[in-house]
């Protein structure tokens, strides 16, 4: 590489220390090299036609299923239409709660925020994301049995090689987060989020149990690569740098309940509905910066030490196509439950210019796991006290406190059924129940005794 083409990749990319040089090399064993080579190049010509092929379709793309059919079906996605889920990444459930009671905790919320101003959120001046965690609508919701039955019946996408693998995808913990109402505006500051990946950035690579995920695609096997398969999740760490922003549960797919009649391009979710080619090209662009195979230089575009985002851009991910790529949900209406991976490239709408607000509940499928029993442990015990969960205490400022209105809904009478009291850490986990295999039984033992149950 000349040394015009090393200031033009200075120039157009961070620069990370020299240990990020070594990192990559260790991605790729030099037998595998010609392999991943050639995969790529495979890649691309495939993902081109991909980005096409979701440009014609649009919000097509995203799976959608009536919930009624997943009930009949034992809590469990159709085979065909699971494959087809596994494959885009994404899933719209409708209709998991009736539109009446989600129009009721719609309007129950926006009475909450209305009497109580002080609790803010983002952006100040006028927040679409509120600070509000524990009023009852909200409690109301995560533990309601039809939502608990959504979230099992998506973790179930999930599987482990090894029955041993403490994770349980048939219990769910509570990760309490907020809720958000964008109301009609072309005011592009109101709720900006731009394409991105939760969970970690460098932490994708630089974490060796987190890399563990994509070894297919490091072993030029992009095609053979399980998205789905849970083993070396269960420990993958996404805060190396201990930042403090990063989630404090492993969401295995991030996802919302809608409480509103939302059209496409109404201040909703965006997605890249294709989770294989997206993820193997992000994981492998690093190796192809310069365009051709280098793994000298200590770059990794979109992904910054210290941050828990990853951000493609179209400068540093061309063949992403993002601006073709991504493409707005289908219309939703109160009750629908919309899921995606937690690998997912995804954002939201810059303006709402419908005519009527775009509410959400921000529910995310947790399953257990040690490291969620963790976090669980720190979730009772902040909602016990009312207060703004670990993961949002540093952002929340001179706020208000919920805890300071007489209406904090942070009380165990408003969890709705025995899942949700297992789910706020209030109840145990039936370690007997029949069918169980090692590692299922194996964290509910230690969640029961984490929590003191």
């Amino acid at each position: 590489m000349g040394a015009l083409a090393t200031e033009q990749i200075h120039a157009s990319c961070e620069m990370l220390d020299q240990r990020f040089s070594v990192l990559k090399q260790s991605l790729v064993k030099p037998q595998n090299k010609d392999k991943v080579i050639e995969s790529y190049a495979r890649l691309l010509k495939v993902l081109k036609a991909e980005v096409d092929y979701i440009e014609k379709h649009g919000p097509s793309m995203v799976p959608e299923i009536d919930f009624a059919e997943v009930q009949k079906n034992g809590s469990r996605l159709p085979d065909k239409f699971a494959d087809l889920v596994r494959e885009r990444g994404c899933v719209i459930l409708r209709n998991v709660v009736s539109q009446d009671q989600a129009i009721k905790w719609e309007a129950s919320l926006k009475d909450y925020v209305e009497r109580h101003p002080g609790v803010g959120g983002h952006p100040k001046h006028r927040p679409a994301a509120w600070n509000v965690f524990w009023t009852q609508a909200q409690m109301e919701m995560r533990t309601h049995p039809s939502v608990l039955e959504a979230m099992t019946s998506v973790s179930r996408l999930w599987h482990v090689s090894d029955p041993s693998t403490p994770i349980d995808l048939d219990s769910q913990v509570v990760y309490p987060d907020r809720i958000r109402i964008r109301y009609p505006s072309n005011d592009l500051g109101q709720f900006p989020l731009e394409p991105h990946l939760d969970s970690g950035a460098i932490e994708r690579w630089e974490d060796e149990e987190n890399r563990k995920n994509y070894q297919a695609i490091f072993d030029g096997n992009w095609q053979n690569w399980d998205g789905w398969l849970a083993d070396h999740r269960v420990e993958a760490k996404s805060d190396l740098y201990q930042t403090g922003l990063s989630c404090s549960t492993w969401r295995s797919l991030q996802g919302w309940l809608s409480l509103s009649h939302t059209n496409t391009g109404e201040g909703t979710l965006r997605l890249f509905p294709s989770l294989k080619l997206s993820v193997a090209y992000i994981m492998l662009r690093p190796l192809f910066h310069t365009g051709e195979y280098c793994d000298t230089l200590p770059t990794f575009p979109g992904a910054k030490p210290g941050k828990t985002q990853f951000f493609p851009t179209v400068e540093h991910h061309p063949d992403l196509d993002i601006e073709r790529a991504i493409i707005g949900i289908p219309p939703v209406r109160p009750g629908d439950y919309v899921f995606w991976h937690c690998d997912l490239v995804h954002g939201v709408d810059p303006t709402n210019p419908g005519r009527f607000d775009s509410s959400v509940s921000y529910n995310a499928c947790n399953p257990l796991t040690p490291y969620n029993v963790a976090s669980l442990l720190r979730t009772r015990e902040t909602f016990k006290q009312g207060k703004v969960p670990a993961d949002f205490a540093r952002g929340h400022g001179s706020w208000e406190m919920e805890y300071q209105h007489e209406d904090c809904g942070a009380r165990v009478d408003n969890i709705l059924s025995k899942p949700g009291l297992q789910a706020m850490g209030f109840e145990k986990f039936d370690e007997d129940e029949e069918g169980l295999t090692s590692g299922q039984r194996a964290v509910r033992e230690f969640a029961n005794e984490t929590l003191g149950l």
